[in-house]
């Protein structure tokens, strides 16, 4: 499996879509400081705002951006015969599926870390300062949205190993996102914590009991979040292995 990793990282690196992504991620990061900057009355408000405007891209965008990444170039793999060479020259149909996902997963998290460097980078180039005793708050914040974008890369895979072309694992995967997203706004507008706090462990990482969605809200039992997040991701794993075990390779 080292040789496929090895093999592929070069390809998926001098990507454009990869370069793209992380070029409009860094983009949108530090558009979240910049507009907070504008919108606040005092600079002690900027990092409330900024987290608050960057914890919504991230809900929203940055699953379409990690999981878009990897449907669009694997998919080239299935279209241009790769992964029938790869299964000629002997590598398991497993190996392939494990090597998609360690390289992608550590796509997505050092696409993470360079978006959240930029978003601090223009913090401090605009003056602006973190609350301080709040450094453990903001760290269980960071690592839940990270495994919240991380099961969106999961279940990229599984659409690409379900459906037979990239459209159509495109259309299924931005279709799943955007039914999420509506059963999560609509669970707020019931009102009711015990519907949100559920779909909070697996939608939208732990901001279960207020519309403060910035860096500062201290998560609900951040430890069941990030299980039952992971989980999902296993979930997906598992299922892409017995789909891809299967799946017609023409």
């Amino acid at each position: 499996m080292s040789k496929l990793i090895y093999a592929d990282i070069p390809r998926v690196l001098r990507s454009k879509i990869t370069l793209g992504s992380i070029l409009i991620t860094i983009f949108m990061a530090a558009a979240s400081v910049l507009t907070a900057v504008l919108d606040a009355e005092s600079k002690g408000l900027v990092f409330r705002i900024s987290t608050n405007n960057l914890t919504l891209f991230i809900a929203m965008l940055m699953p379409i951006f990690s999981g878009g990444v990897s449907i669009l170039i694997i998919s080239t793999e299935f279209s241009s015969g790769i992964i029938r060479n790869k299964l000629i020259m002997g590598h398991s149909r497993r190996s392939i599926l494990f090597a998609w996902t360690i390289i992608y997963s550590l796509l997505t998290l050092v696409t993470y870390i360079i978006s959240v460097s930029a978003f601090f980078i223009t913090l401090k180039l605009n003056g602006c300062t973190i609350p301080e005793g709040n450094t453990g708050t903001i760290i269980t914040n960071l690592i839940l949205i990270f495994c919240f974008v991380l099961k969106f890369q999961a279940f990229s895979l599984l659409m690409l190993c379900i459906y037979p072309d990239a459209k159509l694992a495109v259309i299924c995967y931005m279709l799943n996102n955007m039914t999420m997203l509506l059963l999560v706004f609509a669970s707020f507008s019931q009102n009711s914590k015990k519907i949100v706090k559920a779909l909070s462990r697996i939608f939208i990482y732990a901001y279960t009991s207020s519309d403060d969605f910035s860096f500062l809200t201290k998560p609900d039992t951040p430890w069941l979040t990030a299980l039952c997040t992971l989980s999902l991701a296993a979930v997906y794993m598992f299922l892409a292995e017995r789909y891809f075990a299967k799946k017609d390779l023409k």
